[in-house]
């Protein structure tokens, strides 16, 4: 398939690991930023973006779960800047107890103010620990965290001048030759139904 550019967009990718174990867990995010960006603005997105993740969304996470690193690259062109930003030590997760198996997630969705499916975007968060899950729903509290802790990192990121955005690559069901944004306004957790990833099972991986 050919490439599909994203103008002045770079893509985050957040890499964590089911504790000990080589099945990862990823989570990833789409940025725009205008006019002339390179490998000195991804390497400090990505430092920013580690310590807004590790303040903001670990600590609602179960301490299995250990952020391992941050892969930032560009999408405008098939050959473009990349950063990788180790984390050393990994950082775990805030909540201790047993954890729920990794395949186990709450999906956040991304809002744009437009209809239609490719002007939505999704994140599935875990692991969580059992004790914050009753009859297969997560605490209010801890699903309101996250949907706040997403909201405090696109804000924070706007100020250094990246966007959040949702990245769309068809529409009317035929792929775009160059992909539409749109950016992101608000988070929502439609409920705090507990949902399955079943390629986060272990030994798949994510």
């Amino acid at each position: 398939m050919a490439f599909q550019p994203v103008p002045d967009v770079a893509r985050v990718a957040v890499i964590h690991s089911n504790g000990s174990l080589p099945d990862q867990i990823v989570n990833v995010f789409y940025f725009r930023r205008t006019g002339q960006w390179g490998l000195p603005e991804i390497e400090d997105l990505a430092t920013v973006f580690r310590t807004l993740w590790v303040q903001n969304i670990l600590p609602e996470i179960s301490n299995q779960t250990l952020l391992r690193r941050i892969e930032v690259r560009g999408e405008r062109a098939q050959v473009d800047v990349s950063y990788q930003l180790p984390v050393v030590p990994a950082v775990p997760g805030g909540r201790g107890g047993q954890p729920l198996p990794p395949q186990i997630a709450l999906c956040i969705t991304h809002l744009t103010g437009l209809t239609g499916r490719s002007r939505r975007g999704r994140t599935y968060f875990g692991m969580f620990s059992e004790e914050n899950s009753v009859n297969g729903f997560l605490e209010q509290a801890l699903v309101d965290g996250l949907v706040n802790g997403l909201n405090t990192i696109r804000t924070n990121l706007a100020d250094e001048g990246w966007i959040h955005v949702v990245v769309s690559r068809v529409e009317n069901k035929q792929r775009l030759p160059v992909a539409a944004t749109y950016p992101v306004i608000g988070y929502r957790a439609y409920d705090g139904v507990l949902d399955t990833q079943r390629r986060r099972a272990i030994g798949r991986g994510s």
